[in-house]
């Protein structure tokens, strides 16, 4: 057992600082600041041809998009490394409250940013619209996100944006990508 925590935290690991880079780099992109990079897909994803973990399985399995991959971490983040999602909460000084783009839900119940499909949206398409409309199948009950219950996008209320939705990983799926078990959705659901 502890073999197959070590690699999925291994490989998650790099994956997350990967997405951390993918962050950092689109909001600079974003406001014009300085990056190294002319895009967030000049940033390559770590090599997982080798890799053993269940989260690399489960993307050469699915032969996962860069795009699918980010969303893919951005549901994942809360549960495992919820800080590095911090930045979502900075403020547009200019009207005094939180950035619309970057989407968000900050829940009562937890303090940390639970990432949307308007999260996704800002990192992926930024302002282009034609790439924004292209996520709407990422989301679809098509998608194999939604047929092997691995996330999906929930909006609470009816009336509210499609995007605005939080992205939420199934229990299913952060046990297989963290721990290793299908045991751990029975367990965490007991409590």
């Amino acid at each position: 057992m502890n073999g197959i925590i070590k690699k999925n935290a291994h490989a998650l690991t790099q994956e997350l600082n990967w997405l951390a880079e993918v962050i950092d780099t689109s909001i600079k992109l974003y406001f014009g600041q300085e990056t190294k990079y002319k895009s967030i897909y000049d940033i390559q994803p770590p090599d997982i041809t080798l890799d053993e973990s269940f989260y690399a399985e489960i993307i050469k399995r699915d032969q996962t998009s860069v795009q699918e991959r980010i969303i893919l971490l951005l549901a994942l983040a809360p549960h495992i490394k919820p800080e590095m999602l911090d930045i979502f909460f900075s403020k547009n000084h200019t009207i005094e409250k939180a950035y619309t783009e970057f989407g968000g839900i900050k829940d009562s119940k937890c303090n940390g940013f639970i990432p949307t499909g308007e999260t996704a949206a800002f990192i992926l398409a930024m302002n282009n619209l034609e790439n924004r409309f292209d996520l709407f199948n990422l989301f679809c009950e098509d998608h194999y996100f939604s047929k092997r219950n691995i996330l999906r996008l929930v909006t609470p209320k009816s009336y509210e944006p499609y995007l605005s939705g939080a992205l939420i990983l199934s229990l299913e799926y952060l046990s297989y990508l963290t721990v290793g078990l299908s045991k751990f959705t029975a367990v965490y659901s007991d409590n």
